[in-house]
């Protein structure tokens, strides 16, 4: 019972933690930088900073057991990025938005 209380109680930190973030990302860049981001971009950005967090924290900690797999996640970020990149081509020419 206790561990399910705990799994519920990080659960909804994180959950929290999320939705401050994706309110701050979309508050600022919509006064700070006058561009409305679409939902892809939003997710990028919070994926973003999640992996740079546990990299920042695992080399703070020296440990590598997580550090690998979030270097790892680098790369399908980088191609989400330039998907990302096209898709907003696409729809600021006029083409069929996704």
């Amino acid at each position: 019972m206790m561990i399910f209380i705990a799994f519920v109680a990080i659960m909804g930190m994180v959950l929290f933690y999320s939705l401050l973030a994706y309110f701050l990302i979309r508050l600022i860049s919509r006064k700070a930088f006058k561009l409305t981001l679409t939902k892809y971009e939003m997710t990028e950005i919070m994926t973003w900073l999640a992996v740079a967090f546990v990299v920042f924290s695992m080399i703070k900690t020296q440990s590598i057991n997580l550090l690998m797999p979030a270097v790892f996640l680098i790369i399908p970020l980088v191609q989400l990025r330039r998907s990302n990149r096209k898709r907003r081509e696409m729809i600021n020419q006029g083409g069929t938005s996704f």
